[in-house]
């Protein structure tokens, strides 16, 4: 068997685009129902078993594996309308105000965009992101933001209005008209090639519009597993739950939007689908009220998982056990040198220092094991010359102490 060996020459971040969610996707969710009256996973619902498989018994229906064995595999929904990425909504903002909402052109001439695209490519070469995310924000955003017409169709620049926590306005004259989601990514989607390079976006890796989601990305099961309660109940992750809220608004949205339905339920149903999407990435965003369960504790979302001491990073991947080290309250005291530290006896009792007994030590080594583990300096163990570990008790310790 051949082994190809291969090395990491780096790691690139992008936007995730709306064709790459569907092709990585197994299944396209349609139903929030998770399962029949069998208990099994209804297909089209969340716990579809082509994402994957928990309980066991059951094999995944994309890779075949049983539960344990199989990684997890991607679905998705296809939104009713597009949905502003809360995570993005500052860099919305900055383009909205740069870019023409007539011809969405960037407010610049030619000749300043085919500089930029120079300086920015110049950057690229030689690998310094941060100067070029520092001169689009000081020099092409700043200068786009502030020319009040656009040099290609001379139409008036309108003022952008952004209030908390996700609601863009534009002012034509005295009059504030709401900018919804759908509107902003028609905008962006006719943003040219060199205007978003100048922008400081990659076309292949991340264009403006895919920051507005039309397809939203369903980890698998196997990164949100239910557990079963005693009382023979499922107790759904909280993500789940999250998702559950999505589909069912997403359902109702596309059934109003089907039915003709009056624009004021359309639009409560659009907020609320925009909201559902929100705290299911991040549910600590000041100014939005908090996904609670019924028992009233928060909804922890995508973001929570992953930062903070508590996250995957942090706690799971960087946090480590190792024996021999503890935690305690260290502190001076008038009775040791001042390059010394005091250690609580009860930690020095169970801390352990490896001692090689030789013919020297002896003596030493026989007081330590005579002491046992309840005493200090005592031992806790010894190692025989065949590697077992015997624990040190007051039954055997004469016989270790009687031993050359």
């Amino acid at each position: 068997m051949e082994i190809v060996y291969k090395k990491i020459s780096g790691i690139r971040y992008a936007i995730l685009n709306p064709e790459v969610i569907r092709k990585m996707s197994v299944c396209k969710v349609i139903t929030p129902e998770l399962y029949d009256e069998e208990g099994y996973p209804i297909r089209g619902g969340l716990m579809d078993p082509r994402m994957g498989v928990i309980d066991p018994g059951l094999r995944c229906e994309t890779c075949g594996k049983p539960a344990g064995k199989c990684p997890g595999h991607f679905g998705h929904i296809e939104l009713a309308r597009p949905i502003l990425h809360t995570e993005f909504l500052p860099i919305i903002k900055d383009v909205l105000e740069s870019v023409c909402l007539n011809c969405s052109r960037l407010k610049l001439t030619d000749e300043e965009i085919e500089s930029a695209i120079k300086k920015i490519e110049k950057y690229k070469k030689s690998g310094r992101w941060s100067r070029i995310y520092k001169f689009v924000r000081k020099h092409i955003i700043s200068k786009a933001k502030k020319r009040d017409k656009c040099p290609h169709c001379g139409a008036k620049s309108e003022k952008i209005i952004f209030r908390k926590p996700y609601r863009f306005y534009i002012k034509e004259g005295d009059i504030e008209r709401r900018l919804y989601p759908i509107e902003i990514r028609a905008i962006f989607e006719k943003i040219p090639e060199k205007d978003a390079l100048a922008l400081g976006f990659d076309n292949t890796n991340s264009r403006p519009e895919w920051m507005i989601l039309t397809a939203l990305l369903i980890p698998p099961v196997t990164v949100r597993p239910s557990i079963v309660l005693e009382t023979g109940e499922r107790s759904e992750d909280d993500l789940t739950h999250k998702l559950v809220d999505i589909v069912r608004t997403n359902q109702r949205l596309q059934e109003a939007i089907a039915t003709g339905a009056p624009q004021i339920v359309i639009s409560d149903l659009y907020d609320l689908l925009q909201y559902h999407i929100t705290t299911y990435f991040n549910n600590t965003i000041a100014g939005i009220p908090q996904a609670v369960h019924r028992s009233g504790k928060p909804i922890k979302s995508l973001i929570e998982r992953i930062s903070g001491k508590e996250g995957r990073i942090r706690y799971n991947l960087l946090g480590k056990r190792m024996n021999f080290s503890a935690r305690a309250v260290i502190s001076p005291d008038p009775k040791i040198k001042i390059n010394e530290v005091g250690v609580p006896l009860e930690v020095a009792k169970i801390l352990t220092v490896p001692v090689m007994v030789t013919e020297w030590n002896m003596d030493k080594v026989k007081e330590y094991i005579a002491r046992g583990p309840d005493g200090y300096p005592g031992a806790n163990y010894v190692i025989t010359p065949d590697d077992k570990r015997i624990m040190i008790t007051n039954e055997n310790k004469v016989n270790f102490i009687k031993k050359e």
